[in-house]
């Protein structure tokens, strides 16, 4: 069984206001997926509803389908909260606990039941190892994660998602907040995990998304206008509107 993502017919209002308008997009497993468009143009609600964080918004209204599974993520007899442990989220501005670093990776398998401590122990080391940071914070796993640089915090905060194991990664912008030498790292990290996970990444940095991603998504006013092969979509793109965007061209 895949864990591709087939969004179908999806349109989104909060309150009167038309947010998303019938996005049709299949994401390809184990690639990375980027979605890009000018600012207010939905990226970030769109990665909000495929873990459902946008239930969290009063009076918003989803219209259509997300297959995750081959399940509609949406239907009624769906657990929103295994939703979103098996589609985990990395906010733009890194939002480490006010706890240790120790303790930040370690919260979701404790809040998930895991009692095991040489298996959380295990868990936090491989996954600090895996998001590049095991090195840096071997001696002072147990300070306060505030300490940490905002580059670190971002690694710890993706080490905090893959902790419990989750098969798709949303990442909302995940280098806006940090220096160059940072975004390399997040970059670096991204390429690596695309080896087990499906990564969908938001970005306004359209030499990010040309470096990193498989596939690309243009999205303007609510609308997807293009989506494909990321080198295909920013040496060829097939429509105006997408070309106009890339050249900056726009307005």
């Amino acid at each position: 069984m895949n864990n591709n993502i087939i969004i179908k017919n999806l349109s989104l209002t909060y309150g009167n206001k038309q947010v998303l308008e019938n996005i049709n997009q299949q994401i390809e497993e184990k690639k990375i997926t980027a979605i890009i468009g000018p600012s207010g143009c939905g990226k970030s609600t769109l990665l909000r509803c495929i873990n459902r964080m946008n239930d969290l918004i009063p009076e918003t209204r989803v219209e259509g389908e997300i297959l995750f599974h081959e399940k509609n993520i949406y239907a009624h007899d769906i657990d929103v909260t295994e939703i979103r442990r098996k589609i985990g989220m990395v906010f733009q501005k890194p939002n480490p606990f006010p706890k240790s670093i120790f303790d930040n990776v370690a919260y979701g398998l404790r809040i998930n039941g895991t009692k095991d401590k040489k298996k959380v122990s295990e868990t936090v080391e491989t996954t600090l190892h895996d998001c590049g940071l095991l090195k840096e914070v071997k001696d002072r796993l147990y300070t306060s994660a505030m300490e940490l640089s905002g580059g670190q915090q971002q690694r710890l905060c993706i080490a905090r998602a893959l902790a419990i194991e989750p098969e798709i990664i949303l990442m909302d912008e995940p280098c806006s907040a940090l220096d160059p030498s940072s975004t390399f790292k997040i970059e670096e990290l991204m390429m690596k995990l695309k080896k087990r996970y499906t990564v969908i990444i938001v970005t306004h940095n359209m030499q990010q998304a040309a470096r990193v991603s498989d596939t690309t998504g243009f999205l303007y006013l609510g609308k997807l206008i293009e989506y494909g092969n990321t080198k295909k979509l920013f040496i060829k793109p097939k429509e105006k509107l997408t070309e106009n965007y890339i050249s900056g061209n726009f307005g």
